[in-house]
């Protein structure tokens, strides 16, 4: 029993270490997309443009991450994910703005996307995924926060070019972590292996759909806000530095909503976190509408972010509970990241047709608000399923 609990929290902390080196640049993507304006000359809707295609490349690849599920050795697949992601960042490098880079950004998307799929499925099917996804985000945020502080320092003094390099080094560092994962989820003998056991249930296809639409649309909402909340400073007058001080601070502020995902995850359902998550969500994109002062934009960016990762651990918890084993997070995480793809393209499209920022922050705010009446129902029916278990474990 000791070394099978050994073999489950290294490859949960392996996983949880994966899961941050495959958002390397999409945690940072604010300072990103200000990156292809500031060291490129690119346009804002260009450089969204840009998020698209790297965002692009993480969804496919999450999407053929679904399908190939375990059927391939997870450790293989992800030191091949791992080796892809380097190149397109090496090749991001070489590009320094030319025509290739988007070519270049699908491709470190597409290895990362592997990456990130395999990592949230081992973190998410185990027996307290609510739990192991607010530790990942604690990790993944700290890097974060300490990334968007030092990213205009860093672009001035290294450069764009030297960044996408030391993140390919990152990447084939990380094969030491892969190769500590599982190889697959279910073991030979057909029966569920410790790491993956854990409270489940088993959904109808309308609560699944609904659930998936749910991520999709929320993560649509999110994409369009996180690609361009350094632009949107810049936009309101704000200087980079003090944007870039307001990004570190909520980064820091996010380790605290994953925190209290941790805290609430044993002791609350999923309905209530996700609730104050999405109307919390919504009301701090509103208050960046107009030209926001510096403490409008500071308490934004803080209750954005928090509330983002504070309510994430509880959404895909969610999906993870509706089938056996867990093992629809992959296609969870695909729906996720497809809505993460698509909201930088959706506001590459206004920025297209307008100057101006406020039908971006306008359509952000409304696709928070749709995933309530899709989640509500699949939520409610996870509660009253838990309170059915715990009845049924304390009657017995």
């Amino acid at each position: 029993m000791q070394q099978i609990s050994a073999r489950t929290d290294d490859s949960t902390v392996a996983a949880i270490i994966l899961g941050t080196i495959g958002v390397l640049s999409f945690i940072v993507q604010p300072g990103l997309v200000q990156g292809f304006v500031t060291e490129y000359g690119a346009t804002e809707a260009v450089a969204n443009e840009l998020a698209f295609a790297e965002m692009l490349g993480i969804a496919s690849a999450t999407i053929l991450a679904a399908l190939i599920a375990d059927r391939i050795s997870w450790r293989l697949q992800s030191s091949l994910a791992l080796v892809v992601a380097a190149l397109g960042y090496m090749f991001s490098g070489l590009a320094a703005g030319g025509d290739m880079l988007s070519i270049a950004r699908f491709v470190a998307g597409f290895g990362s996307g592997i990456v990130i799929s395999i990592s949230f499925v081992v973190v998410g099917a185990t027996a307290r995924a609510e739990r192991n996804l607010a530790i990942y985000l604690v990790l993944l945020l700290t890097y974060g926060a300490l990334g968007l502080w030092g990213m205009p320092t860093i672009l001035d003094t290294i450069g764009l070019d030297a960044v996408f390099f030391a993140w390919a080094a990152f990447c084939l560092m990380a094969i030491a972590a892969a190769l500590k994962l599982p190889a697959h989820a279910v073991k030979d003998d057909g029966h569920v292996a410790p790491d993956f056991a854990g409270f489940q249930i088993r959904a109808t296809w309308p609560a699944i759909m609904l659930t998936l639409a749910g991520i999709l649309i929320y993560n649509v909402s999110v994409g369009i806000a996180w690609a361009n909340l350094f632009l949107i400073g810049v936009d309101a007058g704000l200087g980079e530095q003090p944007i870039a001080d307001a990004l570190l601070i909520c980064q820091f502020t996010a380790v605290g909503g994953a925190l209290g995902a941790l805290w609430f995850a044993e002791r609350v359902g999923n309905f209530w976190p996700v609730l104050v998550g999405l109307l919390g969500g919504a009301a701090a994109i509103a208050l960046t509408l107009g030209k926001p002062d510096y403490a409008a934009f500071l308490i934004a960016l803080i209750a954005f972010n928090t509330l983002w990762n504070f309510a994430m651990p509880f959404i895909l918890g969610l999906a993870a509970s509706l089938t056996p084993s867990g093992r629809l997070m992959s296609t969870a995480i695909a729906f996720q990241m497809l809505g993460l793809a698509f909201g930088p393209l959706a506001a590459s499209a206004l920025l297209g047709e307008t100057a101006s920022f406020e039908p971006v922050k306008i359509l952000s705010i409304a696709t928070m608000l749709v995933p309530l009446v899709l989640l509500a129902w699949p939520l409610l029916r996870r509660s009253r399923a838990r309170v059915e278990a715990a009845a049924v474990s304390g009657g017995s």
